[in-house]
């Protein structure tokens, strides 16, 4: 019984630590995404957005890692919503994989906005999302879908495309 418990715990312990680190990834890449894309003029004036959707602790990490930074001349300015009818028209859109469903809903309320979507569940890239972070052999990488980006009035540095799974 003893022994149980024990598994039970160390296994607890070591999926969370996994999920912390799949966070960190996430909210480093990001942030490191925003280096290889170029908005359009009219998206290079105020505050730089960065809008995640139904996943806090992301969101938390995000927010820690970008304090104080800018996008160019542009502040970032990170927002957390649990909800589609709550977002506004960021440069950087992130779904959770726990609102992963709501992509279609996502597409619609962006209408043609200039934003970089991204995601975190298979499938997304074909749902809209211009990179989508998957698991590939044991490890977070990233798949990239460039068209889904030039649909959106963004430009796309080759680096991004190295760095990725890209897919046609």
């Amino acid at each position: 019984m003893y022994r149980r418990i024990l598994i039970i715990t160390v296994l607890l312990i070591l999926s969370v630590r996994m999920f912390s680190q799949e966070e960190n990834y996430i909210s480093l890449y990001m942030f490191n995404f925003t280096r290889y894309v170029e908005w359009p003029v009219e998206k290079r004036s105020g505050n730089f957005v960065i809008e995640v959707l139904g996943h806090v602790s992301v969101y938390e990490k995000l927010k820690e890692m970008v304090s104080g930074k800018k996008v160019g001349n542009q502040p970032i300015e990170v927002r957390n919503y649990m909800s589609v009818n709550e977002m506004g028209q960021p440069h950087v859109m992130f779904v959770g994989h726990w609102k992963s469903r709501e992509m279609p809903q996502v597409i619609d309320k962006l209408g043609g906005e200039s934003t970089l979507i991204i995601g975190e569940k298979e499938g997304m890239i074909d749902q809209g999302a211009a990179i989508n972070f998957v698991i590939r052999e044991g490890k977070i990488k990233f798949e990239f879908k460039e068209i889904n980006a030039r649909d959106r009035g963004l430009s796309v540095s080759s680096r991004l495309r190295q760095m990725g799974i890209v897919l046609e």
